[in-house]
């Protein structure tokens, strides 16, 4: 059945486009989400507070832009933005090797580098998640987010073990290269693609009263209200957790940079996994207790990895096999939930609130860590993530047993159907 779907969707053309670019940015991506922080670890010998503030820049976008992003998206060509976004990243991540070379790298010149960049995911998520279902073949919608997140994971698995390998044989600024020919290579295979949204009617408000209607729309209906909260509430704890034990495992283990690149890359295989069995956990529970499960299964996995170095690495592991089996099907369901005219502002909103509290989450980190130390912190985050899960349990989300058939009937610019 996995082979026959696989193959069903490589053959869609559109589709394989976009899960190329996918698969090829993704690698990139990772090795710069070690890279840049180690770039100020150890290039300029930055502490907590830097790298917290750093972390903090690449997902602050999602605070400033989240909330009008998908309105601006309905106003645009949507492969137009998708390219112009990865080219974008490219030119600012090519900056930093250079300034490198030339002796001029400052901690102020990352953050710049971060935040920008920030700035053009934000748009070009809005738009790719935007356009998943509508190139995905009819029935299919969670069998192509199942593969994106499969290829996900094998990026999120090569990346980091890739970026610690460059690390320590080029230096962390110059590994950053990698990422930029895979956002120009993802540029080629998006330019190559039809239109990727159906035909709207013209729209005709302006750009906040759209957004407002998106930001109604996930407030008021209640299964993406809960996913989205709960999604939320996670990566405030999950920000500052990932940041601090980078900080934790190079400061206080002293492991060297090729050792955590490898133990990140070798616990993502979890997520790859995850992502395989989300349709069987679907089945077997109803998507709604598959998503409430991993919810607890990825803070619980956060708790155990402490404070021992050879527990890291298994902790992570399952951690990210939680993540994946989570993502799946959270997206998924709130695709299906969502009206085909609101899916661009309803992304937008979801991760204004997802992505948004990732800065914060940093923050806190950087803050809780310096006054209770990396341990303390590290533990309280998991049971952060926790109480997450008891969003999605205290909804209708948990109660839901299948995916339901995407609503795609056209809705008024500015118009927000009634929660269900």
């Amino acid at each position: 059945m996995t082979v026959t779907t696989t193959a069903a969707l490589w053959r869609h053309a559109t589709f394989r486009r976009l899960w190329l670019s996918d698969a090829v940015s993704t690698v990139g991506t990772h090795v710069t989400t070690v890279a840049l922080p180690l770039a100020a670890l150890t290039a300029l010998g930055a502490g907590p507070t830097g790298v917290a503030a750093l972390t903090a820049a690449t997902t602050l976008p999602y605070l400033l832009l989240g909330i009008p992003a998908g309105a601006i998206v309905d106003r645009l060509p949507r492969r137009a933005v998708l390219v112009g976004a990865d080219l974008a990243r490219a030119l600012l991540l090519s900056t930093v090797p250079l300034a490198w070379a030339a002796r001029l790298l400052t901690l102020a010149h990352l953050v710049a580098v971060a935040l920008l960049a920030g700035c053009a995911t934000v748009l070009f998520d809005v738009a790719y998640f935007a356009a998943v279902p509508a190139v995905a073949p009819p029935g299919r919608l969670a069998d192509a987010n199942a593969r994106l997140e499969a290829t996900r994971a094998v990026g999120q698995t090569a990346g980091p073990g890739l970026a610690g390998v460059l690390v320590g044989a080029l230096g962390a600024p110059v590994a950053l290269l990698v990422d930029v020919a895979s956002f120009v290579a993802s540029a080629l295979f998006l330019a190559g693609t039809p239109r990727l949204a159906p035909q709207q009617a013209a729209v005709a408000g302006g750009v906040w009263r759209d957004a407002v209607g998106g930001v109604r729309f996930v407030l008021r209906d209640p299964v993406v209200r809960a996913l989205t909260l709960c999604s939320g509430l996670t990566n405030l704890w999950h920000a500052g957790f990932l940041a601090m034990l980078l900080v934790y495992a190079i400061r206080e283990l002293r492991l060297p940079a090729v050792t955590v690149g490898l133990l990140i890359a070798g616990a993502n295989v979890g997520y790859l996994l995850g992502a395989a069995v989300a349709g069987w956990a679907r089945s077997r529970l109803g998507v709604g207790r598959a998503i409430a499960g991993a919810a607890v299964l990825q803070a619980g996995a956060a708790l155990v990895l402490l404070p021992h170095p050879l527990w890291i690495g298994a902790g992570l592991a399952v951690s990210a096999f939680a993540s994946g089996l989570y993502n799946v099907n959270a997206v998924s369901l709130r695709q299906a939930a969502t009206p085909g005219e609101l899916l661009s502002r309803m992304t937008a909103t979801s991760r204004f609130f997802i992505w948004g509290t990732m800065p914060l989450g940093a923050a806190l980190g950087g803050a809780l860590t310096a006054l209770l130390g990396a341990p303390a912190y590290l533990a309280a985050a998991s049971v952060g993530m926790a109480a997450a899960a008891l969003l999605v349990r205290w909804s209708p989300v948990w109660w839901t047993v299948e995916i339901p058939a995407p609503d795609r009937r056209p809705v008024p610019t500015g118009a927000v159907p009634a929660g269900r």
